[in-house]
């Protein structure tokens, strides 16, 4: 067997071979087209290191710079610039001549950002040989393949949306929401809580907070198993700190109404028995997934979210919980690491077109206020948190804390407030549930 050559892999999976046009070809005629037509830089969204050769990138460099600045743009402006260089004016009457041939100009940008992404791709394969060689860490070698990945991806081309679009695109939406009885995203089960909210939105990340024993899981637990339910939607739990048949056992519990302690010590009537197969039956048909995540790394979090998507269509995703989810940069404070994690979930979210709804520590000092109220600011290792997230929900039980009645002076047993701390679309308020102890179990009024 010969020795793998990590070089000529990348060569065999992304060199494609340019039968009818070279890349200094397609770089001549989009140039062209963009002397002639310089508006065209206003409507496609693409970067300088699509072009490949240097004065083709010097060339673009040139024209761009004179379109910020409302310079004429023409071969004599342009070559005034290039007047360092032999027959550049004669290049750029060939660069016209080519503006004019007939080819689709996202096409040509297309084309050119793939040949840019394969030679960047090829670069990295010539830094992973030499770091194997040079002994790094797998670690180390990662992290840097991660960091590159991204640089290319946030280099990637696509044609800018006119507002003719987005406006059609918004009253299409409006129409649709007009034509429903209100709830056109995912039902979260709780009626006054789908009233407020319509429903879990596409592109949304939610953050939902609490202090230790307030349920924030069982809570997270009713929104997903209501989905499936109400709304027939495929979702994923990421659950980095339960295991799978701890979830389901608590999902059993609240489905079966059978508290949960009998059903882990085995100690189940002969009815009791009955309800939870019945239970059982009922969650094995729902499109529910659930991943115990053995790989905590953010990283493997994005490709899983990626696969269920594209394999199971998956529309909701519940992460428990945020702080558990690991991004190693040594350079960088515990805050900004769990930073990275929240605006990548956010993107993720967007990306996707799904709802993500992750679980969030708050800081341990909550408990110590008289009414153990939490608000924004007690997100643990907050700053990015609340900046990303579109919507934040903090869940308060006055009774875990002595407090036996409300403001209003109406009993607090059984009660639990769900504050919607920050809404970008909706609004901030507060909405009362019950609160099953026994079950751990939310339920509507």
């Amino acid at each position: 067997m010969g020795v793998f050559d990590p070089l000529l892999f990348f060569y065999s999976i992304f060199t494609v071979p340019k039968t009818i046009m070279d890349t200094n070809n397609i770089e001549q005629i989009l140039l062209g087209k963009l002397i002639l037509e310089p508006e065209l830089l206003e409507k496609y969204n693409f970067h300088v290191d699509i072009f490949q050769t240097p004065l083709n990138k010097e060339i673009y460099t040139i024209i761009d710079k004179y379109k910020q600045n409302g310079t004429t743009i023409d071969i004599i402006t342009i070559s005034k610039k290039l007047n360092h260089l032999d027959n550049c004016t004669s290049y750029l009457s060939s660069l016209l001549d080519k503006g004019h041939i007939y080819a689709d100009v996202q096409s040509l940008i297309l084309e050119l950002d793939e040949i840019s992404k394969t030679n960047k791709l090829l670069h990295i394969a010539q830094d992973i040989d030499n770091s194997v060689s040079n002994h790094k860490t797998t670690s180390a070698i990662m992290y840097e393949i991660q960091k590159n990945l991204e640089g290319i991806n946030d280099n990637t081309t696509q044609e800018l949306s006119s507002l003719s679009d987005l406006l059609k695109n918004t009253l299409e939406d409006i129409n649709k929401r007009m034509s429903t009885d209100g709830l056109l995203g995912i039902a979260t089960g709780f009626d006054k809580i789908d009233k407020f909210t319509g429903g879990w939105q596409e592109s949304d990340l939610v953050i939902i907070g609490g202090a230790s024993s307030m349920g924030k899981t069982s809570f997270a637990l009713a929104l997903l198993l209501n989905a499936c339910v109400y709304s027939n939607c495929p979702s994923v739990i990421f659950s980095y700190e339960m295991s799978g048949t701890q979830l389901l056992k608590r999902l059993i519990s609240m489905e079966s109404g059978v508290n949960n302690s009998y059903i882990i010590n085995g100690t189940l009537g002969k009815d009791e028995y009955l309800h939870v197969n019945q239970a059982i039956a009922k969650i094995e048909k729902l499109p529910l997934n659930i991943d115990e995540c053995n790989i905590t790394s953010l990283n493997y979090l994005i490709k899983k979210t990626k696969e269920y998507v594209r394999v199971k269509n998956v529309k909701l995703v519940l992460v428990d919980y945020l702080q558990l989810v690991s991004y190693s940069n040594k350079n960088s404070t515990r805050e900004q690491e769990v930073s990275k994690v929240a605006r990548t979930l956010k993107n993720l979210a967007k990306e996707l077109n799904i709802t993500i709804i992750a679980l969030s520590q708050l800081n341990r000092g909550v408990g110590m206020r008289a009414m153990g109220k939490p608000t924004l600011s007690d997100l643990r290792e907050s700053g990015e948190i609340e900046q990303a997230s579109d919507v934040v929900i903090l869940i308060h039980r006055p009774e875990y804390y002595g407090i036996e009645h409300d403001d209003k002076g109406e009993p607090t047993k059984g009660m639990a407030n769900i504050i919607f701390a920050k809404g970008r679309n909706i609004g901030v308020g507060e909405i009362p549930l019950r609160f099953n102890s026994s079950l751990t179990k939310f339920e509507n009024l």
